[in-house]
């Protein structure tokens, strides 16, 4: 499995739960240094120097070689802040970053199964409140110029769009605590389809959990989920064919609102 986006909030997680399903994980980062610091030796994860930014240098990299599956979970902020510095605005990250990745993907990897992309809400309806205030600076047009990307791309994908995240981001990784991070009780996903509804809030918990249950459902294959979360639990735990027949009832069952 290929995550891009493994240091931020929402990709620590998608990578947890992959290594706690038992995969083997491939995270590309922009400084292996770093994302030592933050995983610790984690059995199953492999390290791999990348930068989105430069097509060339992510090939080069061989990031973006035979891989199966692949959660890109890359982004920056709404509106301008200390992670624009260097280079990491909108423009280079959500645009052209993730243009980067899908075609790497796309020209590296003739087998991949699945491509999920964490995006965010909105990205069809700039020109409505609120997304015209959150897209001032022109983040939700890049994000929804690395959506058409991907569905131009011919790969089996789905595109996640969640609201305002909640939970994290988190700076330390330990595989048996970071999954059951707080996030009060509010831990029931809310799909529907095709940017229609605007989820009051998204936990990052199951923002990550929908990416790694679209790489492994054949109902989330080709479509676009708003994603939110409630009062309540998630699917069941109690064994990863329950979490996943949950999951699949979820996307199967998503409507536009």
């Amino acid at each position: 499995m290929l995550v891009f986006g493994a240091t931020g909030g929402v990709g620590q997680l998608v990578v947890a739960r992959l290594l706690e399903q038992g995969y083997r994980v491939k995270a590309v980062v922009r400084s292996v240094e770093k994302a030592q610091a933050l995983f610790g030796d984690a059995k199953g994860l492999v390290l791999v120097e990348g930068d989105v930014r430069n097509e060339a240098q992510l090939r080069a990299s061989g990031a973006c070689d035979a891989a199966d599956a692949c959660v890109m979970a890359v982004g920056t902020t709404a509106f301008p802040s200390a992670r624009w510095a260097d280079d990491n605005g909108p423009r280079k990250l959500d645009g052209i970053g993730s243009q980067n990745i899908i075609e790497s993907v796309r020209r590296l990897s003739p087998r991949l199964a699945r491509f999920v992309l964490v995006s965010s809400i909105g990205t069809t309806r700039t020109g409505q409140m609120p997304f015209l205030l959150l897209n001032l600076f022109s983040v939700l047009t890049f994000k929804s110029i690395g959506e058409q990307a991907l569905i131009d791309s011919g790969l089996p994908y789905t595109i996640l769009r969640p609201g305002r995240l909640t939970d994290g981001p988190y700076t330390s990784y330990d595989l048996n605590t970071l999954l059951r991070a707080t996030s009060g009780t509010r831990r029931r996903p809310m799909l529907a389809l095709d940017d229609s509804s605007i989820p009051q809030e998204s936990s990052r918990l199951v923002v990550a959990a929908a990416a790694v249950a679209a790489l492994q459902s054949d109902f989330a294959v080709g479509k676009a989920f708003d994603v939110g979360s409630s009062e309540g639990d998630g699917p069941p735990e109690s064994s990863k064919e329950d979490w996943l027949a949950g999951w699949d009832q979820l996307f199967a069952s998503a409507k536009r609102q």
